[in-house]
């Protein structure tokens, strides 16, 4: 393992270490086990997950990019990525997949990394809109 391969959370988790900070999140929960949420911040089935303490440094996939975005009590950073799925066996001569078939194998999500959890938040394909992801951030506050 390179230097440079160390998972983004436990980068983020050195750059807040000198003054604990704690998030909260004001979405409809579905399931919390203390380390792993779900919320549903709209009426429908769309999730967005929260990871803390034992669940930080998930694998998503291969970062696509990244920026920097304000939620209440700071800025912190937000990775896109895309997800590397094994897609379905085929069968000798079969046809091949699909686009929309092929996006749904390699999904696109974002990742809003906080000093004390990874908020999962789904883009492509049924995942949110920029909007909607505006909705979700004006959720999220940390102190």
């Amino acid at each position: 393992m390179s230097r440079w391969s160390l998972p983004l959370a436990v980068l983020a988790m050195f750059a807040y270490a000198e003054k604990p900070m704690t998030s909260t999140i004001a979405l409809k929960k579905t399931a919390d086990t203390g380390t792993f949420a779900r919320y549903v911040p709209f009426d429908d089935r769309r999730e967005v997950i929260v990871r803390r303490g034992k669940e930080l440094g998930a694998r998503y996939g291969g970062e696509l990019g990244r920026r920097t975005v304000t939620v209440k009590g700071g800025e912190f950073p937000m990775v896109r990525y895309q997800a590397i799925l094994s897609p379905p066996p085929m069968k000798p001569g079969g046809t091949p997949m699909s686009a929309e078939a092929a996006k749904r194998y390699k999904p696109v999500s974002e990742v809003l990394l906080l000093p004390d959890a990874e908020v999962l938040i789904r883009r492509d394909p049924d995942g949110f809109s920029d909007a909607e992801v505006e909705t979700i951030l004006a959720a999220i506050s940390v102190k």
